[in-house]
């Protein structure tokens, strides 16, 4: 464990602890319609994770204290950042320490995979990952600041998996992985077996063609009205016809390698779907259904590897905003930058900066430090391999 020496603005500590979750002392930054506090790895406010270039990022309640930790996932290792509620401090522990090189793609998802009521983790293969598809067991409540999670081969299949999401799609009253071949355009759709640590059924639900690129980015929604839950990604959005039988929709498969979120933008009628550039240069888009067709509306003109998007009620107004943020390398470099685009639940945006030159990729909206706030887990990939935290101070009043 390392030592987090000014965590959340509560003075200098020493020992193997996190220091407090709980900022109040530093100033904040206006942004918009929010007051932020900006803590950087970069300015020794909390440890860098030590983990190589970072592939991922996630934020979930890991230990079952009713409190949010983050991951941070490198292409072999991962660490978790723990937040103890009762004292307020956390611990930076390991998830995995170490595997071949190129193992781990981005992406990634928690879900209860052994049902023993904590929460395990999926993630997929890059480049030298051969296909695989793993999961780890959360051992709560016996955390070992030593020792990694057991690992688990769920299933080998296809080439490189960017991205997972687990959800009951095919309307069986059970909750199934989703997940991407990537560069053949090929989706799968895996089962959990009732002992998860044997392989695990999978079954090829759509194949798409490669010309709008490889398809990346997933998220879900009732899409069509119908009850059941509908996958989105890489520019379509796929609907179970029964059995492990889906058709694919288009959405824009021009955009198929891009990130995608999904959120009631416009309140009233089906949810409307965000897609911003990804691995590439391209416009922020939100598409809104118009009785036959999806249509787009420009938000940002221009995203240059905007690999960052999440969709939240960022200032609390009960209407839901968008994180949408760049890359640095590849990317603008020193002119990357991070947005907040505040909605009025009509479809229109009030554009923020909130940084320039910080590199985003995966970034995370979440409850970080526990004031019921959606704050920003920034995580850079490669060029300074270091995570910032814009805690959410509440609105501008």
């Amino acid at each position: 464990m390392q030592v987090l020496r000014r965590m959340f603005g509560c003075g200098a500590i020493v020992g193997c602890v996190l220091s407090c979750w709980c900022a109040t002392a530093q100033e904040t930054v206006v942004a918009g319609k929010t007051r932020w506090l900006h803590l950087s790895s970069a300015q020794g406010d909390l440890p860098a994770p030590g983990v190589g270039r970072q592939v991922a990022a996630l934020v979930a309640d890991i230990d079952k204290d009713g409190k949010n930790d983050f991951l941070i996932a490198s292409y072999e290792k991962m660490v978790w950042y723990r937040r103890n509620s009762e004292k307020g401090d956390g611990t930076k522990l390991p998830i995995e320490n170490g595997m071949a090189t190129g193992s781990l793609e981005a992406g990634g998802e928690f879900y209860d995979i052994d049902g023993d009521g904590d929460l395990d983790l999926v993630m997929g293969a890059a480049y030298g990952g051969k296909g695989c598809v793993w999961w780890w067991e959360n051992p709560y409540p016996k955390y070992d600041p030593k020792a990694p999670w057991q690992r688990h081969l769920a299933l080998q299949v296809g080439g490189q998996h960017h991205d997972q999401i687990f959800g009951d799609f095919d309307g069986d009253g059970k909750v199934e992985l989703a997940f991407f071949s990537n560069r053949d355009g090929k989706l799968y759709l895996a089962k959990i077996p009732a002992d998860p640590r044997t392989t695990w059924p999978v079954t090829e639900i759509a194949s798409l063609p490669l010309e709008g690129g490889n398809p990346e980015g997933f998220a879900k929604a009732d899409l069509n009205g119908d009850g059941k839950l509908d996958l989105i990604g890489g520019g379509w959005w796929f609907e179970h016809l029964g059995a492990v039988k889906f058709k694919p929709h288009t959405i824009n498969p021009r955009r198929q390698f891009s990130r995608c979120a999904v959120g009631d933008l416009v309140k009233g009628g089906r949810p409307e779907i965000v897609l911003n550039s990804g691995d590439g240069v391209g416009p922020l888009e939100m598409y809104r259904w118009e009785g036959s067709q999806w249509a787009a509306k420009t938000l940002i003109e221009r995203m240059d590897h905007g690999h960052t998007l999440q969709i939240g009620d960022i200032d609390g107004d009960g209407n839901l905003d968008i994180l949408a943020a760049e890359m640095h390398t590849p990317g603008p470099r020193a002119k990357c930058r991070l947005f907040v685009l505040y909605g009025d639940g009509r479809g229109n945006f009030r554009t923020v900066l909130l940084s320039t030159g910080i590199g985003s990729h995966e970034s995370k909206l979440g409850d970080l430090d526990g004031d019921g706030r959606l704050d920003i887990l920034q995580k850079d990939f490669q060029q300074e391999q270091r995570i910032d935290l814009w805690l959410n101070r509440g609105a501008v009043r």
